[in-house]
């Protein structure tokens, strides 16, 4: 016999097969899926946290008790549901290479130092420029 606390109802139980256990294909334990996903605790693989995710996604529930649920966190569940669950991460702006630095710069009075090279003049005055600011604003960037 279970007992239950007064007030609280058993919780309606979500099967994800009745027939399978296993999908070779996928490589997915369902029994482990199930279990996630009426809410016991097992471990599962990332292909079947996604899965249960879905799941439980198609079911109308929330990304946060879907994250709980499965044992990841929440942006994990919405990254996934924005690549439409393929599990990468969503599309980024392409980075563009920051320029070469040129004599003058801290960057080059830093690049200097690691050639082995002695400093110019330009690059000790501009690195020096960056430390003072430093010290006053704690920033090394200058203001427009």
């Amino acid at each position: 016999m279970r007992a239950y606390r007064i007030g609280a109802e058993q919780r309606e139980r979500l099967y994800v097969s009745t027939t399978d256990t296993y999908d070779e294909t996928a490589d997915l334990d369902l029994i482990a899926i199930e279990q996630a996903v009426n809410g016991e605790r097992t471990r599962l693989s990332k292909a079947e946290r996604m899965y249960a995710a879905r799941f439980l996604d198609s079911r109308g529930l929330a990304p946060a008790e879907i994250a709980y649920r499965i044992g990841t966190n929440v942006g994990t569940v919405r990254g996934w549901k924005s690549t439409g669950w393929q599990g990468g991460r969503a599309p980024q702006q392409p980075r563009t290479a920051r320029p070469e630095p040129v004599c003058g710069e801290p960057r080059m009075y830093r690049r200097h130092l690691t050639r082995g090279e002695k400093p110019c003049d330009a690059c000790r005055a501009a690195n020096a420029a960056a430390d003072r600011r430093y010290r006053l604003t704690g920033s090394t960037k200058a203001t427009p």
